[in-house]
């Protein structure tokens, strides 16, 4: 969940998975796929949440005021579907949290900022939360992280000149990763199965470009974007595929920094809520919107 935004374009579509699965890497405006009117959506259920963008906040926030009116929460500028301007609601997780804290009868103002500067001023008790992250070691020294809300379907993609079909075809070869991923992420997983050898690049376009030139094999990214939205003039003309089989399902989490008062509490009273939202069908209606816009019903 040393940071720089994330990117979107699918040219950046692997670089935006290591953003949150690593520690959030890589500069840049974002440009998500076409969906007309998705971000007009009101086919779900209305709520009070103010949404705050980076350039209308010329100042910090004062410490420890999170929760005093409205309960402040901060997120990126973009990690498509699950955060996004042209998604209703801001996004699959930003609609899932904010109709969690409805759940608890409270609103939220929504702090959209670079991932970097949202989560050092979540540490430093400015919002009461941030989302969506994923697990690590490292950041569980900091964070609580609630139930998953969202989960992240991580697939290969390869180059189509390499005539790759299938995982199994790529045991023993070369997977390209940006430095910092997650060791977590990759441990005991279908990276030590394949018996892969790692090589390390700056970031996730630098990995589309080794895929695309035959210095690595594959590598790692979302499903949920098209491979047909390649678009990056620093790369080659080679077209990528991604491989059919899900090789992991990454859950994303809304976490509460350690240091901010009682919060142990918030986050048992936000996971209480969240369960609630299961029970009662509204989490399955969400979702079930979400994977229509997609187009994946």
């Amino acid at each position: 969940m040393a940071a720089r935004e994330p990117h979107f374009t699918f040219a950046l579509k692997a670089c935006l998975l290591f953003s949150v699965i690593s520690i959030l890497q890589v500069a840049s405006a974002l440009d998500s796929p076409n969906l007309p009117h998705a971000n007009q959506d009101d086919s779900l259920e209305p709520n009070d949440a103010r949404v705050i963008f980076a350039g209308e906040q010329s100042v910090a926030p004062k410490p420890y005021e999170a929760v005093n009116k409205r309960i402040r929460l901060t997120t990126g500028q973009s990690y498509f579907p699950f955060i996004s301007a042209k998604m209703p609601h801001g996004g699959w997780s930003q609609a899932l949290v904010t109709r969690t804290f409805a759940e608890m009868g409270l609103n939220v103002d929504i702090h959209v900022l670079p991932w970097s500067r949202g989560e050092r001023w979540t540490t430093e008790q400015r919002f009461l939360g941030t989302f969506p992250y994923v697990y690590s070691a490292k950041r569980a020294k900091k964070y609580y992280f609630s139930k998953p809300i969202n989960f992240i379907p991580v697939r290969f993609y390869v180059s189509q000149a390499s005539n790759f079909t299938d995982v199994q075809q790529l045991k023993n070869k070369r997977l390209c990763l940006p430095y910092g991923y997650s060791a977590d992420f990759v441990k005991d997983g279908v990276v030590d199965s394949l018996n892969l050898k790692i090589n390390r690049v700056v970031d996730g376009a630098a990995c589309i470009g080794h895929v695309q030139r035959g210095w690595s094999d594959a590598g790692l990214t979302n499903d949920y974007v098209s491979v047909n939205e390649v678009n990056n003039d620093r790369l080659t003309d080679s077209k990528l595929v991604v491989l059919k089989k899900d090789v992991e399902q990454v859950p994303l989490h809304f976490i509460i920094s350690t240091s901010y008062p009682e919060a142990r509490k918030w986050m048992d009273k936000f996971d209480r809520a969240f369960q609630g939202l299961i029970e009662n069908g509204a989490k399955a209606e969400i979702d079930d919107r979400f994977i229509q816009l997609l187009g994946l019903n």
